[in-house]
Parts: structure tokens; C-alpha cells; sequence
């Protein structure tokens, strides 16, 4: 409360200083204006947290009905959650949850599942947070996939203030306010809290280990402006190294053969970041395929991807809104870019710039995720197919032998049994770039804050990849490089 009354204060006290003491009739009209203001700063400013104190930062549960609704029953499975907040500034609110969670991931000999989740909009680490509870829904859906039953699955749950005014209709005004916010709260201190845990989740490049990030909203903008560098510098390394007839300098997570990123797989949904923040790793990963098609390993796993709502009306529509508006004397200029495959891409600066990364066409990797009629759902993911991408791509190749086509694999397609997601390559990137840009149909994921279908931790599974299938076809593609330089 005490926090609340400071947050009221410091957005009343301008109206209360500023009574005219000429007018006895102005004063008590301004001095009942500030009281109102006053009043309604008490009631809308939303708190500043922390809410995991001391041991409250790990929490042990039971998966259960009353929490997932697509559970007939109990799970059988104990799952820990590790809770790390941030204020509004990107300074650690307490920096034993760090200490916290970096132990959790540490215990136990069972290989680790390490997924990280940073909320965004309207959402914080409280126990009663919608957030909070699906993310738990989603850590029991995957340790309880049968092929990660050798794996202990831990979830990390990044918190931040992502409501500031509580005050119903109103508190959709604080889009922009948030948007800044979490730009600060990813530029501060998770940068080394995320480093530190790839550490320790990955201490070498060819662990066991499986280590996944996944932003959503605004959460999604703190987790780009955290490590979105981070995945640049090393996309352009990895594909040097790739490229080079001679050694070129390597990273932490360098892999033979493959193109590395953070951790495993980072997931931005419904990210609320201007599409030309994306173009650099677009048009890098574009400019070492286009002069060798052939650079990258069939098994190379996505390890960014991007996925926007069709019916995400804040970054489809307020965003491009309020963008126009806020780059008036901003300048621009437009491009064209040759893809591997001859299809030139416009790339109008300013269109780019009041779109988001998801919702620029011009820059999607995929046509849009959609899903067949499957069956009912049973609560629980398939398992995972480790060769499904490289399936896909000799499938592509074998029909367009048929056709009398250049064997690319580009345009590929894939249904993921049990959950019916269909994806269908666009066959403007290679076939493995491990930079991903779909839309999504709304029967995924219906709107903005949507994000509680369970298949999509089920998709993500799949798209990481097992390591241990995926690393040894990097070697091979090293070798196949090494041979035609």
C-alpha cells in the first residue's frame, strides 16, 4: 500500500499545487479535482511487486484440473518453478532470486528442460496471475511428453510491472507507457541473469541439457532487447564459420555444422517491436545463403522464432497507429533484396517501421500457422519427431524431381500429428534458416493476450529439436562444407 500511496501522490501533487490562490471560487473546484485524482491514483495504480519474497522465489506443483482445464486428472509429475523479477528500471528487485534459481537448475543428475517465460502486458509473478497458472499447464504438458520422461523440466518465470493503471478501460492508455518500460526492464539486469543461466544450462556447446526462452507481448520486446544481439552476433559467426575456407572465431554455444542462437530456441509471441529491428537478421542470414544455397544443414533447427496473431488487434492495429505519428520526421529509404531463390524482396523502411516483426509479409519465412481438425484434444503432446524437418525438405526435393524443378526443398510442408499444426515453408528463405516470421491463424491463438492454447508448447517441442539428433547431422554438413571449399 505504501507504494501505491507514494505512486497516487507523485500523480496528484501537481494538481494540488497548482490551486490559484487569486480565486476563493477556483480553489475548492481544484482542491476537489486533485482529491478526485487523488483518489482514483489510489485505486488504478497497480503495484510494484516484489511478489516472491525469501522462498516464495521456488515454488513445487502439482499439475491438477482446477488449474488446466484439459486435464482429466491429477498429474503425476512434481514441477519447480524458479521466479525472477525485474522493476521498472531492469535492476533485480531481489538478487537472491538469481542465486535461487541458478541452484535449481544445478540439482539433480537428470538432464535439465530448462524454459524461461517473460510475460507481458497487464501481467506480473502473483500467485493468482493467468499467466502464472498456464505457464505451469505448459511445463506439465512437457514433462509429460513421453520422450522427455528422462528429463526434469524446470520453469523460470520472468516478472516485471506490466500493468502500471489497473483502472478498467483505461489501462489499455498505458500501451506506449509499457512498451518503453520494457525496453528498460530487457536492456538492465537480465542480460546477465540469462547469460548466467546458459552458463550453467549449457556449459558446453554438446549438453544434454535443453534450455528455451519464450516472450509474449511486451515480454516478448524485453526478451529481444535482452539478447537479441546476443542471437545477431552469433547468427553471423556461426554462418562465417560456415561459409570460410579459413578458422574464423567461434562462441560458447559454436556447434560443427550448425547455426547457434540462445540457449535452444527463443520464442517471441505477438511481439510488440518494429519490423525494422528484425531486418538485420533477415538480410545477414539472407546475404550467406543467397551465395551458397547450400550452407546450411537440412537438420538446422530454428533458433528465433516469430509468431503474430491475425487477430492481434494491439500490434496490427493501435501499433501501426501510434507509429505513424511518432516517426513524422523520421527518414526513410526503400531497397530491394535478392533471395537465394531469385525472388526479390521491397523493402520499404517506413512500412517496415510502423509494422511489427511478426506482421511485416515482406519478411515472413512461413505462410501462416494454421490447424487442421484434430482430434479432441487429450491434454497431452505427442511426441516429438527429431527428423521431421529434414523429412520435409527430401519430401519437397522428391516432388519437385518429379516436376522437372530445381531440387531446393524451399516451399516444404509438415503436419505435426496429434495437434494438427500444419507449417508450410514460403521458398523465399532457404528451407533450415533458423530465423522463423509467421503469422498465425486466430483458431491458434484468437488475439493479443491469447496465448492459453496448449498445442503451442507442444509446436515449440518440436521446433527445439533433441540435441542429440540434431548435433551429430551438424558434424556431417561440416564435413560436406569442408569437402566443397
Amino acid at each position: 500500500m505504501g507504494y501505491i500511496a507514494m505512486c497516487a501522490l507523485s500523480r496528484a501533487k501537481n494538481e494540488l499545487a497548482a490551486d490559484d490562490e487569486s480565486s476563493m471560487v477556483v480553489m475548492p473546484m481544484r482542491r476537489a479535482l486533485g482529491l478526485m485524482v487523488f483518489v482514483l491514483a489510489v485505486a488504478g495504480c497497480a503495484a510494484q511487486g516484489p511478489y516472491r519474497r525469501g522462498e516464495q522465489a521456488i515454488e513445487q506443483f502439482v499439475a491438477d484440473p482446477a488449474l488446466c482445464p484439459e486435464l482429466k486428472a491429477p498429474s503425476s509429475f512434481r514441477i519447480p518453478v524458479a521466479y525472477l523479477e525485474i522493476d521498472e528500471q531492469g535492476a533485480f528487485q531481489d538478487r537472491s532470486q538469481v542465486e535461487r534459481a541458478l541452484a535449481l537448475v544445478g540439482e539433480g543428475r537428470k538432464p535439465k528442460y530448462v524454459v524461461v517465460f517473460v510475460h507481458g502486458w497487464f501481467h506480473n509473478a502473483g500467485a493468482d496471475d493467468p499467466n502464472v497458472q498456464r505457464f505451469k499447464c505448459a511445463l506439465n504438458n512437457l514433462q509429460s511428453i513421453d520422450d522427455n520422461a528422462g528429463e526434469e523440466v524446470v520453469g523460470i518465470y520472468v516478472g516485471w510491472r506490466g500493468e502500471s493503471w489497473s483502472i478498467p478501460v483505461v489501462r489499455y492508455a498505458t500501451f506506449w507507457d509499457r512498451k518503453n518500460t520494457s525496453d528498460e526492464v530487457g536492456r538492465g539486469s537480465l542480460v546477465e541473469f540469462l547469460m548466467r543461466l546458459e552458463g550453467a544450462v549449457k556449459p558446453t556447446p554438446d549438453t544434454p541439457n535443453k534450455l528455451m526462452v519464450v516472450g509474449h507481448s511486451f515480454g516478448a520486446s524485453v526478451v529481444f532487447n535482452s539478447i537479441g544481439q546476443i542471437l545477431l552476433a552469433r547468427f553471423i559467426l556461426d554462418a562465417e564459420r560456415l561459409a570460410s575456407a579459413t578458422p574464423t572465431p567461434r562462441h560458447a554455444q559454436s556447434k560443427p555444422g550448425l547455426v547457434s542462437g540462445y540457449g535452444d530456441l527463443v520464442v517471441l509471441v505477438n511481439p510488440a517491436i518494429e519490423a525494422t529491428r528484425i531486418v538485420p537478421f533477415f538480410a545477414a542470414l539472407n546475404e550467406y545463403t543467397r551465395t551458397r544455397v547450400a550452407l546450411l544443414s537440412p537438420a538446422q533447427p530454428p533458433r528465433l522464432v516469430i509468431l503474430s496473431s491475425k487477430g492481434d488487434w494491439a500490434t496490427r492495429g493501435t501499433f501501426s497507429v501510434a507509429r505513424v505519428f511518432s516517426t513524422l520526421l523520421e527518414s526513410y529509404q526503400d531497397s530491394r533484396m535478392a533471395t537465394p531463390y531469385g525472388q526479390d524482396i521491397d523493402i520499404r523502411e517506413r512500412h517496415l517501421d510502423w509494422q511489427t516483426m511478426g506482421n511485416a509479409r515482406a519478411l515472413q519465412t512461413h505462410q501462416p500457422l494454421r490447424r487442421r481438425a484434430p482430434a479432441p484434444w487429450d491434454g497431452k503432446c505427442p511426441p516429438a519427431r527429431a527428423e521431421w524437418l529434414t523429412q520435409a525438405i527430401d519430401e519437397r526435393k522428391a516432388e519437385q524431381r518429379r516436376q522437372g524443378e530445381t531440387e531446393t526443398g524451399a516451399g516444404w510442408s509438415a503436419v505435426f500429428d496429434g495437434t494438427g499444426i500444419t507449417l508450410t515453408h514460403r521458398g523465399v528463405t532457404t528451407p533450415s534458416n533458423p530465423l522463423w516470421i509467421l503469422a498465425v491463424d486466430t483458431d491458434l491463438i484468437p488475439g493479443h493476450s491469447s496465448i492459453t492454447n496448449p498445442v503451442l508448447i507442444c509446436l515449440f517441442n518440436e521446433l527445439m529439436g533433441d540435441p542429440k539428433v540434431i548435433n551429430p547431422e551438424g558434424r556431417k554438413q561440416e564435413e560436406r562444407l569442408r569437402r566443397g571449399k
